[in-house]
């Protein structure tokens, strides 16, 4: 009788065994799943990262490019201020003597008692 005690005892613990190495190949089949899923995020991750560093590449030198026309635009209208505040200067003057030469023209004119067209005779 005992040794059918032991047969008994023997597959109890066997049957114990293969429930756990069953158990150990679900959870081996999982890590190896998580694993694979892993590496997949892992690679996605190190292309989206590779893209980003490309497109912030690609806006550095938009920037850069941009900085050089913003300076050369800079440059240009620094340009045209110069000539503009010239030409206010010239028109100033132009219109300074137009006022002094319309001044020399009416004291010749009422010197001469001539009455230019443009100004009624007074009566």
């Amino acid at each position: 009788m005992e040794r059918m005690g032991e047969m008994d005892e023997l597959r109890r613990r066997l049957e114990a065994l293969e429930a756990q190495v069953h158990e150990v190949m679900e959870q081996q089949a999982t890590t190896r799943h998580l694993a694979v899923s892993s590496d997949r995020d892992v690679a996605a991750l190190q292309e989206q990262r590779r893209a980003d560093i490309q497109l912030i590449r690609a806006l550095r030198e938009t920037q850069l490019g941009q900085g050089k026309t913003l300076e050369a635009h800079t440059r240009t209208l620094e340009a045209h201020t110069k000539t503009l505040t010239e030409h206010s200067k010239l028109l100033g003057a132009l219109v300074t003597g137009q006022v002094a030469m319309m001044e020399q023209l009416q004291t010749i004119t009422d010197h001469l008692g001539i009455t230019p067209p443009e100004r009624p005779q007074e009566g």
